[in-house]
């Protein structure tokens, strides 16, 4: 499986335990940029088709 899914994948959990416990680590604007980031970067680097 490719590091972007990965990455998302991990991202949701992350979500889901904020959700959960009704906080959040850290502005949530921030977080999506971050992934926004994160996303771009794996999908240059990743070289394999999603299957």
């Amino acid at each position: 499986m490719s590091k972007t899914l990965w990455a998302n994948m991990a991202a949701l959990g992350a979500i889901g335990v904020q959700a959960a416990m009704g906080k959040t680590a850290m502005d949530p604007a921030l977080q999506a940029a971050i992934l926004a980031v994160s996303n771009a970067a794996l999908r240059m680097t990743t070289s394999e088709p999603i299957r």
